[in-house]
């Protein structure tokens, strides 16, 4: 008797389009790619259908599906890059936060969740034991993305100034606000172009993050930096991290309420 984890055979049509499909780079693939290929959308599904119960194919959401690896014999195992299988789970879409600050190499942390922005609500999924979490922006901020190729695939992700403008506007969705310190102490990024994208975000608390941290952490910034930061100052105090509560010291050069301990996690 075949055991359920295990994959039944394959038939020559079946075999020549996974082929053909993954050939193309196109690994994880919808109804209408499959389509392409078995003529009409009736077929496309039944394949479809076919093949997941042969486990040769995983449904990844309604209409679209990931090719187990052709190679991994009775009992697949899923062996895909996690942000290609991202760039097929929202549209739009653009890899952030945490995923990105590893990316840029400003964490020591190797984050288990892709974290990915989009302007749409869509419920976080775990494929093959990687968890994929979506934060829902506004269109006011979503932007500041780009096309890099991965292994491969081209994936949209944020680019270096909006991964830390990101990064201030919610440090809960980053590791915490250690993981915040280190990427504006890593990061070599148009500082210019920092402040220009916070001024599009519309939060005046990224302003008051950016600028005390700045300042506390001695990073080498000009003076005209610090300037134009402490001019877009907003009234009120905003908290350092937003999850942690209302105790804490004010700052008031900065209006920002010290409310965690930020002498935690020390850079070298």
């Amino acid at each position: 008797m075949v055991k359920e984890t295990q994959r039944k055979g394959l038939g020559s049509t079946e075999s020549r389009i996974l082929s053909d499909l993954a050939a193309e780079g196109n690994v994880v693939f919808s109804i209408e790619e499959l389509a392409q290929k078995t003529s009409t959308r009736a077929l496309a599904r039944k394949m479809a259908s076919t093949l997941s119960k042969k486990k040769w194919v995983e449904r990844l959401s309604k209409g679209l599906y990931l090719i187990l690896e052709l190679a991994a014999g009775s009992t697949p195992e899923w062996s895909e890059d996690s942000f290609y299988i991202a760039s097929k789970l929202a549209q739009p879409y653009y890899i952030g936060y945490l995923s990105m600050l590893h990316y840029y190499s400003w964490t020591e942390q190797v984050p288990t969740t892709v974290t990915i922005a989009t302007i749409k609500i869509t419920k976080p999924k775990t494929i093959h034991g990687t968890k994929y979490e979506f934060f829902t922006l506004s269109a006011k901020k979503f932007f500041g993305y780009k096309e890099v190729n991965i292994r491969g695939h081209n994936v949209i992700v944020s680019d270096a100034e909006k991964t830390l403008i990101d990064a201030l506007d919610h440090p809960e969705y980053c590791g915490g606000i250690d993981e915040v310190k280190k990427a504006i102490a890593y990061a070599k990024v148009d500082w210019g172009k920092v402040i220009a994208y916070a001024e599009s975000m519309g939060n005046g608390a990224i302003y008051k993050r950016l600028g005390f941290l700045l300042e506390e952490m001695n990073i080498p910034v000009s003076k005209e930096i610090i300037e134009s930061l402490r001019r877009r100052l907003t009234t009120g105090y905003a908290p350092l991290y937003p999850t942690a509560g209302n105790n804490g010291k004010y700052n008031t050069r900065w209006n920002i309420q010290i409310n965690t301990d930020i002498s935690r996690g020390d850079l070298e």
